[in-house]
């Protein structure tokens, strides 16, 4: 009986985490990825800079998303909780188009990513 309640809240457990997408909006963003650590620091971007945020990213830095104006959007993964490491770390310091849930809290702005290009 035991296992059987067990394997039932196993189930039930993976569902819901299965189910939950934050709530926003799907917006695209053009920007520049960059490493968050040097770009809130001391504003290093650009291309001169590709190793290093590399590095960073791949050391576990969060990265983000600058566009035009300035804003800077954190990113996360949104297909199964990924991190956006996965999605972004070949293109740090570039241009990218970026699709996915916005979602703003306390003046953050946080971007579930779907796709990169």
């Amino acid at each position: 009986m035991k296992r059987h309640i067990i394997g039932v809240a196993i189930i039930l457990s993976t569902a819901l985490i299965g189910l939950a997408q934050p709530k926003g909006p799907t917006v695209t963003v053009k920007g520049e990825a960059v490493d968050l650590w040097c770009y809130m620091e001391g504003g290093d971007r650009g291309p001169a800079k590709k190793d290093c945020a590399t590095a960073c990213a791949k050391a576990g830095n969060p990265i983000g998303i600058v566009d035009a104006k300035g804003t800077v959007y954190l990113t996360a993964g949104l297909e199964d909780h990924q991190p956006s490491r996965d999605l972004l770390i070949s293109k740090m310091d570039e241009q990218v188009t970026v699709t996915g849930t916005l979602v703003t809290k306390g003046g953050a702005k946080m971007l579930f990513v779907k796709s990169v290009n």
